[in-house]
């Protein structure tokens, strides 16, 4: 992500409200991808009516004021008379505003009219729904994230259960995105290649997740996948790759233009990350805490977020567009 700045010239995260040190407002414009100010303080901008409600929404939304564009692709919230879903519903609303940020930097199209989130609990954490198993996922749009995965506990025991290196709300977000953007990035040549890259989607699925959750992960799958889910099936493998791709432009972006790192190109991004990747990680065990990012990106996965990378150039009508580019 590129840095932000107020009016007043400080620099603000892409979170932030309002300036700490003039003290105006602020909001995210995803028209022209930069952070509007109030000219002065107090003058006020157009924002979102979420701005005031527990998610404090920092978007700016249309003309007519109302919802902004990320707010209005949330079919269904949490139960908000839970008081500890007031935090889960916000920190869900913050990972999706991140992952509509990567799509439209990209040119992605995102239309509340055919892409939904759905935040919904099961009975496992709330007795007083009827659900007794919410599933994250996705199917014809609607990308379905369980509230409870908000939680930090909820979501360490299930990394721990499923036996992951990590496990976000970011990750949910972006991997699941993934399965929605298949159909739209790919047309039916795009598709006949994918499944010559990553197998064949439409075939046994159920089948091939019952042996993956029974089995575990194929043998080799660190030679071939970016993750051992990958190995369960195409569709996921691809997801997988989708995610991993966003990961890796968002933090090369965001390195590069904070001086981090070099700005990569077509031809050395897996080696710049790599070595971005090497540095995190050393920077993190040296405060006694996890790999920031615990994958290996093999030959076979490289030329799969390669792959990723020019279907979206393609359908975005950039075939030489470097790693970085976008809005």
């Amino acid at each position: 992500m590129k840095p932000f700045a107020c009016a007043c010239g400080r620099a603000v995260y892409f979170d932030n409200l309002r300036c700490g040190h003039c003290g105006r407002q602020l909001a995210f414009d995803p028209r022209s991808m930069t952070m509007a100010a109030e000219p002065l303080p107090g003058d006020g901008l157009n924002a979102c009516a979420n701005r005031t409600a527990a998610i404090r929404c920092n978007w700016l939304t249309g003309e007519d004021g109302g919802l902004c564009l990320s707010c209005r692709t949330s079919d269904v919230i949490p139960v908000l008379s839970k008081p500890e879903n007031l935090d889960r519903w916000r920190k869900l609303e913050a990972s999706k505003r991140r992952l509509l940020h990567d799509l439209l930097r990209f040119g992605l199209p995102v239309d509340p009219d055919y892409l939904r989130f759905v935040f919904k609990e099961d009975r496992r954490t709330n007795p007083d729904v009827h659900e007794e198993h919410v599933n994250t996922g996705h199917a014809a749009g609607v990308i379905t994230i369980n509230a409870a995965e908000a939680d930090e506990v909820y979501r360490e025991e299930m990394r721990v259960r499923m036996n992951e290196p990590y496990r976000t709300l970011l990750g949910h977000f972006r991997h699941e995105a993934g399965h929605y953007y298949f159909d739209v990035v790919l047309d039916a040549a795009g598709r006949d290649a994918a499944r010559e890259l990553f197998g064949d989607e439409r075939e046994g699925y159920d089948e091939a997740m019952q042996r993956y959750y029974t089995e575990g992960p194929m043998p080799d799958w660190r030679q071939r996948y970016i993750s051992a889910y990958a190995s369960a099936h195409p569709a996921e493998d691809w997801a997988e790759t989708w995610a991993h791709y966003l990961h890796i432009a968002s933090t090369l972006e965001t390195a590069a233009t904070h001086g981090l790192a070099p700005e990569a190109s077509d031809a050395h991004w897996r080696d710049d990350f790599v070595g971005l990747a090497i540095a995190l990680n050393e920077v993190m065990r040296s405060l006694g805490l996890a790999d920031a990012y615990p994958f290996v990106i093999g030959g076979a996965t490289a030329a799969k977020l390669d792959f990723v990378h020019a279907a979206v150039c393609r359908f975005t009508n950039r075939p030489a567009a470097p790693l970085l580019a976008g809005t």
